[in-house]
């Protein structure tokens, strides 16, 4: 009487995938059947590997669609595959666990299958199944025989390792597809974003990010009233280079949270120092990221960690101003940006709305945000002595500004004849190269006090 025989036949979670499961199985063999075109050395390998250690004369690694097995890797058996009605392995992705059969005209489910019943009179089968993701098994490597056997514990593990490997070489000849899509722009890129985020790593390990310092000018007086902290790298030659190297790294949410850190740190540090030296530096702005106002679970929030280090400094919010982009109010990484923005605020604290007229929005976030100060972008500055556009522009946020009771200050201030049109359309504030170009803390010139 036919009978199942090895208790290792079927698994106790071997109740075949569901329909999503199925689905999702399916449209990873169609995608991985895209690439594996032709004989695989690694593959045949691995299958070798498979019989020797099984001792068996036939090794097969194969994948199911939805009406086939297909033979990717085969020997000691003919064809390239057969119907998936007929197949062991249909038998082996319903598992996570190997499937054994060790005489298969013993058992019912094969008696009659036609690899036990013609020319290749299929006896034995061991299969593991390649599983490519959780629950996502596209078929398997197995072993075969034409006679009852039994597999050792030994063996089966070893088995098991193999299916990993070939998992693996899956996976590998995938990726090296996808990457031959990409064209050798976005390959450039992308090696020189890895590379900017390892700069960027080392700077903050060995302490290669320096400040640099580009002052605030009064208009009407024409007095220095403070500076914006900029963020430089320090080449091992001495050389100093600007963002650009490192710019990647600051779309980085993690390591950008942390040179964010960083510069808070340093600004706060340098306006200490200044203070116990008795100078009169007025301010220095810090610019923050969109990760610096994501709130994590236990950790503290950008108004925490900016309270936390001022106090620690012993220095005054009216010696640190923070400067938010339009990008940062249009993201809300998982905080509340507005929030934080009015808790600076009642701190003591400056916020200055950074790059104004660049965003698409700009003009919503004047009322929803909350902020002191509008910085018009160079943009604009640079073209208002040549073009009446960008002069009405620069006009109109002067006006608006003025009017609902916030000071201006214009970047990119290059030229006399910028600063003379800026001070006569009512801006309070210019910060460029006509006014200073940054430069480190030690080369900064203070006026002594009288």
């Amino acid at each position: 009487m036919l009978q199942v025989v090895d208790r290792h036949v079927m698994s106790t979670d071997g109740v075949g995938p569901g329909r999503i499961q199925e689905a999702a199985r399916l449209e990873r063999v169609k995608q991985l059947s895209i690439v594996l075109s032709g004989p695989d050395p690694v593959l045949d390998a691995l299958v070798d590997a498979a019989c020797l250690a099984a001792g068996t004369p036939i090794g097969l690694i194969t994948l199911l669609d939805g009406e086939r097995q297909w033979f990717k890797s085969k020997r000691g058996i003919e064809g390239d595959g057969s119907s998936r009605a007929s197949a062991f392995c249909d038998h082996t992705i319903r598992s996570s666990r190997p499937f054994i059969v060790s005489d298969a005209t013993r058992d019912i489910r094969f008696a009659n299958n036609p690899f036990v019943t013609g020319s290749d009179r299929i006896r034995f089968y061991a299969g593991v199944p390649l599983e490519i993701e959780s629950g996502v098994r596209l078929g398997s490597l197995c072993v075969l025989d034409r006679v009852p056997r039994r597999l050792g514990a030994d063996v089966r593990a070893l088995l098991e390792r193999l299916a990993r490997c070939v998992v693996e070489r899956l996976l590998q000849t995938e990726d090296r597809y996808l990457l031959s899509r990409i064209d050798s722009g976005q390959l450039n890129r992308a090696k020189a974003d890895q590379a900017a985020l390892a700069r960027a790593e080392d700077a903050l390990a060995h302490g290669l990010f320096r400040l640099h310092f580009q002052p605030k000018i009064a208009l009407d007086t024409e007095q220095r009233v403070g500076f914006e902290a900029l963020l430089r790298f320090r080449n091992p030659d001495g050389s100093v280079v600007g963002p650009a190297t490192f710019a990647a790294a600051l779309d980085e949410p993690t390591v950008s949270r942390r040179i964010g850190s960083h510069v808070l740190r340093s600004a706060t540090a340098q306006a200490r120092a200044w203070r116990a030296a008795g100078v009169d530096f007025g301010h220095i702005a810090v610019n923050v990221s969109s990760s610096q106002f994501i709130l994590f679970p236990g950790g503290p929030s950008l108004v925490d960690e900016v309270l936390d280090v001022t106090r620690s400094a012993g220095i005054s919010p009216r010696d640190i101003q923070i400067e938010v982009t339009e990008g940062v109010m249009l993201s809300e990484q998982g905080g509340d940006v507005g929030a934080q923005l009015e808790a600076l605020r009642a701190a003591g604290f400056i916020v200055a709305f950074d790059d104004f007229g660049t965003g698409f929005a700009s003009l919503v976030h004047l009322k929803d945000f909350a902020y002191d100060q509008i910085k018009i972008d160079g943009s604009f500055v640079r073209g208002m002595t040549t073009s009446s556009a960008d002069h009405a522009i620069v006009k109109a946020i002067v006006d608006m500004a003025n009017a609902m009771g916030k000071h201006v200050v214009a970047e990119g201030v290059e030229t006399s004849a910028e600063r003379h049109a800026l001070r006569a359309l009512g801006c309070h504030f210019g910060q460029g190269f006509l006014f200073g170009r940054p430069s480190s803390a030690s080369d900064i010139r203070f006026s002594p006090k009288h």
